[in-house]
C-alpha cells in the first residue's frame, strides 16, 4: 500500500527508481495492516469500505417505497376482485340453494311427500322465480289417482337477498322393483339488471322397493320338439288405486309358433285394461315349440302400464319374469317320404298316384310301450276316396292313417333303437279339377310310454307337419296348315305352311313361358309371326323360339309362324317333318318350381307327290 501522505502510486515510484541515476534511496513501506482510516481497499482486497451515512439513507428510502407499492398493489387487487365477484348488481347461480327432503325408498304406488327449500344468498333480489319438479312416467296426482301428474310448476315471485321459500310437493310415484327414480328439479329466475333468464338445476333420487304389478309364469320344464306347449301367466296388482292400461308383453323364443291364447294377442302383447287394487288376471298361451335336443328356450314376460289404452309396449315396466323350457328329443322319430322325397315341401303332379312311406325309430335305450304313429291328410288337391294302406288303418272320418299294435304287434313294445316302416297311397285330383293354390298336408304324430326310468315324462306326444304343393300342368299343342304353293307337296316345288303352337295352363300361374323347336335342313323359316308374345329364329342353330310371357291360372296362349318346304326326290311318297318336337318351360309361381311340357313333331299334311 502507498503512504497516505504520498499521492504517487506504487507503480510510479517503481518507474522513478528504474530510471533514476545514482544509488537508490531506501524505500519506507508501511505495514500491510496499518492502513489509514481514509485509505481505499486494494482492488482485490477481502473487505469493502463501509457505507457512508448518506448511502444508508438512500437504501432505507428505496425499501420503504417498495413495501408501500406492494401493499398498494394488494389492496387494489382485493378491491377489484371484490367488485368483480361481489359487485352490487351481479347474480350467481352458485348463490341459489335448492334443498330437497323426502323418503329415500318407497313402494311403487306410494304417495311421496317432498319438501323443497329455495334460498337466495345473492346480494340482490331475484325476480319471477319459477320452481319446477319433473316426475317419471306414470306418476299420478296425490289428490286424484286417476289424474296424471307429470310435473309440478309454481311461480315463487321475488326472493329478497337471504330469503328462503319452502314448498311441499306430493305425488303418487310408480316404478319397477329395484328401480331408481330420478326427479329433476330446476329454478328459473331473472334480475332487474339483466333480461337474461338464469336456471339452477339439481335432482332427487328415490329407490323403489316393491312394484304395484307382478307377473308369474307357469310352464313345463321339458317338452318334445314339435309338440304343443301351454304357458300360464298370472298378473296381479298390489297398488292401492286402480291401474289403467295394464299390458303384458311376452317375448317368445325362436322355434315357437302361436296357435291360441285366452286373451287376444296384439304384436306380442296382451292388453289387460284396468286392474283394481288386489285384482288379478290369468292369460294362457299355446303354441308349437321346435328345437334341438337339450336346447333351452326362454320366454320373457314383462308387465307394466302403457301410455294409451291401445299401447302395446309398457311405458313403465314393473316386473319381468322368465320361464325356461328344455327341449327333449322325441322318443320316436317319424319321417314321411312322398315318392321318395323327404323334404318339408315336396312338389307333386296333378292326377297322379303318390306312394308315401313312414319310417319310425325308437331313440331311447329302453323299449316304448304302445307306440303309435299317425299321419293325417288334409288339403284341397287330394282324392280322399283313393287312400289305401295295407299295414295300418285308414280312419276316413278324419282322413288319418294309423300304425299301431292293432295292425303291427311289434309296436306293442317297440324295443330300444328299433325301427320300422309303414306305407299308404293316395291320388291327387286331375288338372281340370284342381282348385287355386292346390296343396296336400301331412300331419304326423307319434306317442308312446317309455319303459323304466329315462328321465323323461311318463308318456309323450310329438307332431310334425309338411305341406306338398301341386305343380301346374301345361298342355302344349303343335299343328301345321298349308298356306300356299304346291298342295299336296311336290318334289322340287315350294309349299308354305303355317305352324301354330298353343299352351294351356291347368293350375297355378306360370311365368316366363317359352316354347322352342328346330327346323330340318330342307325346311326354311319364312317368318310372318302372329299371336301372343314374340317369335324369333336363330339361323345358326335353326331354332325357332316362342316367348309367350306369363300364363294366368287356367289361361292359354297361341303363337304362329310360317316355314317353306321344298321336298327332294328321295322324300317322294313320305310325309316330311316340318319341325322337331316342341319343348315348353316356365316357372310355377305358387309351387316355386320349373314346369315343362312337350308336343310331338309337326309334319306335312300329305305325302310328297
Amino acid at each position: 500500500m502507498a503512504d497516505d501522505t504520498n499521492d504517487t502510486s506504487s507503480l510510479e515510484e517503481a518507474r522513478e527508481r528504474l530510471y533514476r541515476t545514482g544509488s537508490a534511496a531506501p524505500i519506507r513501506r508501511s505495514p500491510l495492516t496499518a492502513a489509514g482510516r481514509g485509505a481505499l481497499p486494494h482492488e482485490w482486497g477481502d473487505t469493502m469500505a463501509p457505507l457512508t451515512q448518506k448511502q444508508k439513507r438512500r437504501v432505507r428510502r428505496a425499501s420503504l417505497f417498495f413495501a408501500f407499492s406492494f401493499v398498494f398493489f394488494l389492496a387494489t387487487l382485493g378491491v377489484a376482485g371484490y367488485a368483480l365477484y361481489f359487485g352490487g348488481n351481479s347474480v350467481s347461480t352458485d348463490k341459489i340453494a335448492i334443498a330437497i327432503q323426502g323418503p329415500s325408498t318407497i313402494a311403487s304406488g306410494d304417495m311421496v311427500p317432498l319438501s323443497v327449500v329455495v334460498t337466495n344468498t345473492n346480494a340482490v333480489p331475484i325476480e319471477n322465480a319459477t320452481l319446477e319438479v319433473d316426475f317419471p312416467d306414470g306418476t299420478r296426482s296425490a289428490t286424484d289417482a286417476a289424474t296424471a301428474f307429470p310435473r309440478y310448476v309454481e311461480n315463487l315471485g321475488e326472493l329478497a337477498p337471504g330469503a328462503s321459500v319452502t314448498r311441499s310437493v306430493k305425488a303418487m310415484l310408480f316404478g319397477g322393483a329395484g328401480q331408481t327414480l330420478s326427479l329433476p328439479v330446476s329454478l328459473s329466475y331473472g334480475t332487474t339488471a339483466s333480461s337474461a333468464t338464469f336456471v339452477k338445476k339439481t335432482s332427487y333420487s328415490i329407490g323403489v322397493s316393491s312394484a304395484p304389478l307382478s307377473v308369474s309364469v307357469s310352464a313345463p320344464a321339458n317338452v318334445m320338439s314339435g309338440t304343443p306347449v301351454t304357458l300360464a301367466f298370472s298378473v296381479r296388482s298390489s297398488a292401492p288405486v286402480p291401474l289403467d292400461n295394464v299390458v303384458l308383453a311376452v317375448t317368445t323364443p325362436f322355434g315357437f309358433s302361436v296357435s291360441s291364447s285366452s286373451v287376444p294377442m296384439s304384436g306380442g302383447s296382451f292388453l289387460l285394461g284396468t286392474l283394481s287394487p288386489g285384482g288379478s288376471q290369468e292369460v294362457t298361451l299355446t303354441g308349437m315349440l321346435y328345437g334341438q335336443d337339450s336346447e333351452q328356450k326362454v320366454f320373457h314376460a314383462t308387465v307394466g302400464t302403457a301410455q294409451t289404452p291401445q299401447g302395446k309396449t309398457p311405458a313403465v315396466a314393473y316386473m319381468t319374469q322368465d320361464a325356461t323350457v328344455s327341449i327333449l328329443a322325441p322318443f320316436i322319430t317319424a319321417t314321411v317320404a312322398v315318392g321318395g322325397n323327404t323334404s318339408d315341401s315336396p312338389t307333386l303332379e296333378a292326377g297322379t298316384t303318390q306312394n308315401v312311406t313312414v319310417s319310425y325309430a325308437n331313440t331311447l335305450t329302453n323299449s316304448i310301450a304302445d307306440a303309435t304313429i299317425s299321419v293325417t291328410l288334409s288339403g284341397n288337391a287330394i282324392d280322399y276316396g283313393s287312400v289305401k294302406t295295407a299295414q295300418g288303418f285308414y280312419r276316413s272320418s278324419d282322413h288319418t292313417i294309423i300304425f299301431s299294435k292293432d295292425d303291427n304287434p311289434s309296436l306293442a313294445s317297440l324295443p330300444a333303437n328299433a325301427s320300422g316302416t309303414g306305407s299308404f297311397t293316395f291320388a291327387t285330383l286331375p288338372p281340370d279339377e284342381l282348385p287355386p293354390s292346390p296343396t296336400v298336408t301331412f300331419s304326423t304324430s307319434v306317442s308312446g310310454t317309455p319303459a323304466g326310468g329315462s328321465g323323461a315324462p311318463e308318456s309323450m306326444e310329438a307332431s310334425e307337419t309338411k305341406t306338398a304343393k301341386i305343380a301346374a300342368t301345361v298342355l302344349l299343342g303343335a299343328s301345321a296348315l298349308s298356306a300356299s304353293g304346291s298342295v299336296p307337296p311336290t318334289v322340287d316345288a315350294t309349299t308354305t305352311y303355317t305352324i301354330t303352337w298353343s299352351a294351356k295352363d291347368e293350375g297355378s300361374a306360370v311365368a316366363g313361358a317359352t316354347v322352342t323347336a328346330t327346323l330340318p335342313s330342307y325346311v326354311s323359316y319364312v317368318g310372318a309371326p302372329s299371336g301372343a308374345g314374340t317369335i324369333s329364329y336363330d339361323d345358326g342353330s335353326r331354332t325357332v323360339t316362342w316367348t309367350a310371357g306369363d300364363l294366368e291360372q287356367d289361361g292359354s296362349a297361341q303363337g304362329s309362324f310360317q316355314v317353306s318346304l321344298i321336298p327332294s326326290a328321295s322324300q317322294k311318297g313320305s310325309v316330311p317333318t316340318l319341325t322337331s318336337a316342341a319343348s315348353f318351360s316356365g316357372y310355377d309361381r305358387f309351387a316355386g318350381v320349373q314346369v315343362a311340357a312337350t308336343a310331338g313333331p309337326v309334319v306335312a299334311d300329305a305325302a310328297v307327290q
